[in-house]
Order: structure tokens, then sequence, then C-alpha cells
């Protein structure tokens, strides 16, 4: 199969790299013709630039890889989304991630799920709407608990505390959470309404927005089991 890839990035760099062995590649950055000779070209850049990309793009079948942006207007385009944070530094071990697919022609789903057949990652039909949704939740699940590390980190930091003895907890939250259900998984002081803790807790916490959102989160966790 002939596939381009436009971006250059984490995602687009990991792509390349899962799909040379077995495809005929072109890989391009921010210079890239317009007319591409290729089975599929896939556009992986920011969310921002990923429509204008795709409507320069002169090529039988253009397909993005952008969580919050929905499918481009065109006769035969798609959305190729793997739902997964990348870095062009960590090893990505592909049987783990979910692709989402998307397409305006039916006839063209066997050429997404073969690419990810190919990678080795799992395919799942999901529309536009679902997608936005899907991507809004993974920000929470991902983005929003690696902010809490980096507060976290600092918050060691600025009591001079080995920030590492904190690993083996943050390692075991998300397995219990997937375990258990993050509902039945959730444990702490504010689970257990332990307001005296929160209390101190909170006299210790130095930066005045990490101790706002600490105390949002608990208020939050109170209210949600009802304590």
């Amino acid at each position: 199969m002939k596939v381009a890839i436009i971006g250059k990035g984490n995602l687009g760099s990991h792509l390349h790299n899962a799909l040379q062995p077995t495809c005929d590649m072109q890989w391009y950055g921010r210079e890239f013709p317009t007319t591409i000779d290729a089975d599929i070209v896939i556009v992986s850049v920011s969310d921002d630039a990923t429509l204008k990309v795709i409507s320069d793009v002169h090529a039988p079948f253009v397909v993005h890889t952008a969580g919050a942006v929905a499918m481009a207007n065109l006769e035969r385009t798609g959305v190729f989304y793997p739902l997964f944070s990348f870095t062009k530094e960590a090893v990505v071990q592909w049987k783990d991630i979910p692709f989402l697919l998307e397409c305006s022609r039916e006839e063209d789903m066997p050429v997404l799920e073969e690419i990810t057949r190919l990678i080795g990652a799992r395919a799942f039909h999901i529309t536009s709407e679902q997608r936005t949704k899907l991507h809004a939740a993974a920000v929470m699940v991902n983005n929003f608990t690696n902010h809490l590390y980096t507060l976290a980190k600092e918050h060691c930091q600025h009591y001079d505390l080995p920030f590492e003895v904190l690993h083996a907890i943050m390692r075991q939250g998300p397995d219990k959470a997937i375990a258990l259900g993050p509902k039945t998984a959730q444990t702490g002081p504010a689970r257990r309404g332990d307001d005296r803790t929160i209390k101190h807790h909170l006299e210790q916490i130095q930066d005045p927005t990490t101790k706002a959102l600490y105390e949002l989160l608990s208020e939050n966790i109170k209210k949600r089991y009802e304590l």
C-alpha cells in the first residue's frame, strides 16, 4: 500500500516508523506537494491546521488524526485517530492502542482497517460526534491527571521531598481504576469524609492555585459520595 504522511511531530513520527516496514511510504513536514500519488494521505498536524492542510492536498483519499476535529467535507475523506498520548522519545505498544475510524464512504473503511492491522492496533468505528465526546474524556483522564502530577512534584520540590516515592502510587492508580472501575477505586481523605486531614493538607500547600484545586476536587469527591 502507498501511504503518505503529512506531519513530523510526535504522532506522525510514530506512524511513519510503524508503517515503513510494510508500506511504500512518503513522509512530509511543513513543506509538501499539493498533489500526492498515494492510496491514502494521513494528515497529522495541529488541530488548528488540520482542515487547511486537507483542503490543500489533492489525493484520492485523505484522512486526519485529530481527535477534536470533525471529518472534512470532501467526497473521499475520513478520520484515523489513535486515542493515546504520543511522545517521540517514548516506546509505543501499538497492540494496546485504540484507533477511532470514520469514513465519508463506507467502501474506504477497509483501507483504514488494513492500516490499523499493519500497525498492530485495535480499530473502532466511531462518528465525529462520538469522537469529540471521547476526546473530552481523554483530556480528563490523561492531561488533567498529568497536570496534577506536575503540581504534586512542585509541592515536593518546595519541601525538598523525593518525588520518586510517589511513583508506585502513580502507577497503581490507573490500573486499579481500570480493574475496579473509577468510582469503586476512589480512596483518600475526601472519600472518607476526613475533614481534619483535608484541613491539615490545605495548611501545608503553599501555592494558592494548587490549594484551590485541592479544595475544589475534595468537595467534588465528597459530594459524589454524599459525604
